[in-house]
């Protein structure tokens, strides 16, 4: 696995635009009185937003990381045999995002994974648009938070 920060700048660089992206659909939908919600195998929710959302990050990521897998909330996983994939949770929170409450998130990882097969999660970013912040770290870089874009 890699140890050196500036190995993973790119990466977090990709999974700020990835947030910025998810961000952007989610808000046009949050409180929208048109919100198509359903409920999944598991008797847990899920809206046309965090599709939405989820489609766009993977179809970014198939231009931008094509080799790397992805394990997704809404859609499962692409990760067989991957050296890295990205995990994606499009709206963590999903009931309050439904009902208006503003504490919702939309959680990106990237995991990588050794020869042994141990797994490291190396970059991650929760992003609470709803709320102004923006919570994320990447591996021997620190942790950090943006409030508002600043």
């Amino acid at each position: 696995m890699k140890n050196d920060s500036a190995n993973y700048k790119d990466d977090l660089a990709l999974a700020h635009v990835l947030a910025d992206l998810a961000d952007s659909i989610a808000l046009q939908r949050y409180q929208a009185l048109d919100l198509v919600v359903t409920t999944k195998p598991d008797n847990t929710p899920v809206t046309d937003a965090d599709r939405a959302v989820e489609t766009a990050i993977r179809e970014a990521l198939a231009k931008h990381r094509p080799d790397d897998g992805l394990l997704g909330e809404e859609f499962g996983s692409d990760i067989s045999g991957a050296k890295r994939y990205w995990v994606i949770d499009p709206i963590d929170g999903t009931k309050n995002f439904m009902r208006g409450v503003p504490t919702w998130a939309c959680l990106i990882a990237l995991v990588e994974v050794a020869a042994d097969a141990a797994q490291e999660v190396v970059v991650g970013i929760a992003s609470a648009p709803a709320l102004s912040r923006r919570w994320f770290a990447s591996k021997g870089a620190g942790a950090f938070v943006v409030f508002n874009g600043d």
